[in-house]
């Protein structure tokens, strides 16, 4: 399959997380949720929110954005998650980048 097939058959998203998504263990359980679902991207706090990269095949993004909600962390509280659409950037393992 040709790297252009590859990427026709997978979405990256930019998430932005706004609420209690800081001091809480956030980061982690994006890391560990992304790792079980086998997606690619990146995890970094920002001034007041989480931003959050994720590439993979749409089925799963949508698992992940699903679980966010209902998986998160017991002292996390989202209150609102901006999703925009773009560019695959190629099949990286996940990461928790410097914030």
């Amino acid at each position: 399959m040709t790297r252009a097939a590859r990427s026709a058959r997978r979405r990256r998203l930019a998430l932005r997380v706004r609420g209690v998504v800081q001091g809480v263990g956030f980061r982690p359980f994006v890391y560990r949720l992304a790792r079980r679902l086998e997606l690619a991207g990146s995890v970094r706090n920002t001034s007041g929110h989480v931003e959050i990269e994720i590439e993979g095949a749409p089925p799963r993004l949508e698992t992940f954005l699903r679980s966010l909600r209902r998986e998160a962390p017991p002292l996390a509280r989202i209150d609102t998650i901006e999703r925009t659409e773009i560019r695959p950037g190629g099949r990286s393992p996940v990461r928790i980048a410097r914030s």
